[in-house]
């Protein structure tokens, strides 16, 4: 294409008058063909991405791309430098190299000593762009993610489930952050399985104002394809009481407490709570009238009495409008 354009620039006809329109043209042409160049140049996909580690590079590829990459041993340098792409040689030497990286096949580059030891990797992750995500299952809120506190004292609980298609996936990074910008104070710690993050807030005030949201970010791998997961919330929109003991007064006459694991005083951080019966067989999810009430009894209709049913009761703390909790329930299958 540019060897085209140059080859008509640089074809000039002889004029007899001595003045060639070639040359009046050509000065106004040749201004536009390097502003061209320069901003094609420009213009070409990133050749680098971006490091979520020192050791992870990220890149957000179209379709079918190809991307140019640069990659750098370290500190490390020397003609002894080899480098690996996955494990086979590569025929690259020194400290800084340059590969290309087709569509999704991105992997661990390793640069090698005169010995064969491992000096320096990057991995190099790729995410198609346009691609939804479909790693991690959504759940009945539309979140990937699924977090709750069982009270106000700053610890909480996020976990996730993987598609079937994706098993393989791993987590291999995550971030937890205040919008406020107090990301130190925030500790977390992976569950066995790999499938849930139990953190605390050790500068959390359960009485305070929360000085921002939480910010959490989840990167996952499935091969050399990554994706990534956030979730923003207050502590106050996702704590969650744990369930409640009903205690059995009388024949008709029932009772609750607040959770032991709940922020005390009660008088400062209140419940409010959901009372419902259903058929003795049903589950407590079953559609039913609802009792919304601040009080911890309640009174079983005789008419009710008179049959099998289940009692149920659920909490929520009073002021926000955050996660209810599990149902709990007392069976009469058979009154006396």
């Amino acid at each position: 294409m540019y060897k085209g354009l140059f080859s008509f620039l640089v074809t000039e006809q002889t004029w007899t008058s001595g003045w060639s329109p070639y040359n009046h043209f050509k000065m106004k042409f040749i201004p536009v063909i390097l502003i061209f160049l320069t901003c094609y140049k420009n213009c070409q996909p990133s050749h680098t991405g971006t490091y979520l580690t020192p050791n992870v590079l990220l890149q957000q590829v179209r379709e079918n791309e190809s991307v140019n990459i640069n990659l750098s041993c370290g500190n490390h340098s020397g003609d002894n430098v080899s480098w690996r792409h996955n494990g086979n040689s590569m025929n690259s030497h020194g400290n800084q190299i340059h590969t290309v990286v087709k569509y999704l096949k991105g992997g661990n580059y390793t640069c090698h000593g005169a010995a064969g030891n491992i000096l320096h990797y990057t991995l190099v992750l790729q995410q198609g762009i346009g691609f939804r995500n479909n790693i991690l299952v959504k759940s009945s809120g539309s979140e990937h993610i699924t977090c709750s506190a069982r009270n106000f004292d700053g610890k909480f609980q996020c976990s996730w489930q993987k598609t079937s298609q994706r098993k393989d996936a791993e987590l291999f990074h995550f971030v937890v952050t205040r919008a406020s910008g107090q990301s130190g104070n925030i500790t977390c710690s992976m569950g066995v399985d790999g499938s849930t993050l139990s953190c605390e807030d050790t500068a959390h005030c359960p009485y305070a104002e929360e000085p921002g949201r939480i910010n959490l970010s989840l990167y996952f791998r499935s091969w050399y394809r990554y994706e990534e997961y956030h979730r923003h919330f207050f502590i106050s929109e996702i704590v969650k009481p744990d369930q409640l003991i009903i205690t059995k007064v009388n024949e008709r006459n029932f009772t609750w407490a607040y959770p032991e694991t709940w922020s005390v005083p009660s008088c400062y951080f209140q419940l409010t709570f959901e009372v419902k019966m259903v058929h003795a067989d049903q589950s407590c999810d079953h559609e039913s009238k609802i009792t919304k009430t601040n009080e911890r009894s309640f009174l079983v209709p005789n008419k009710k009495h008179r049959r099998g049913y289940k009692l149920c009761v659920r909490a929520q703390e009073e002021s926000s409008n955050s996660i209810w909790s599990d149902w709990s329930f007392h069976c009469e299958s058979h009154p006396q």
